[in-house]
């Protein structure tokens, strides 16, 4: 997932939520009630989302390390090190999420 699709996302999410508070019909303590459990509920959402992309790369590395087979070693330490790579990317951008 990308910054940029996640800033869209956000963008999007934001201005949505806006044109409901104006338009919605309940009163405002059961508008805010109703923000406040769809936040939860997307929040918990999203954890597990970044969750699961971690132990996503994490499986894929052991399945490079130890399962594929007929690689050469300079590919296999390749695609290796583009995982970690991407594990670290992903880890940095799952802690300014987590921080923010």
């Amino acid at each position: 997932m990308s910054t940029k699709f996640l800033s869209g996302a956000l963008a999007g999410l934001a201005t949505g939520v806006l044109v409901g508070l104006l338009v919605a019909p309940d009163s405002g303590e059961e508008t805010r009630k109703k923000i406040r459990y769809t936040t939860g509920n997307w929040r918990y959402k999203f954890g597990r989302l970044v969750g699961k992309g971690s132990d996503d790369l994490a499986e894929l590395k052991r399945v490079f390390e130890h399962e594929v087979t007929g690689l050469k070693d300079d590919v296999r330490e390749r695609i290796l090190r583009l995982i970690d790579e991407s594990k670290t990317s992903y880890d940095k951008f799952k802690n300014e999420v987590q921080n923010s």
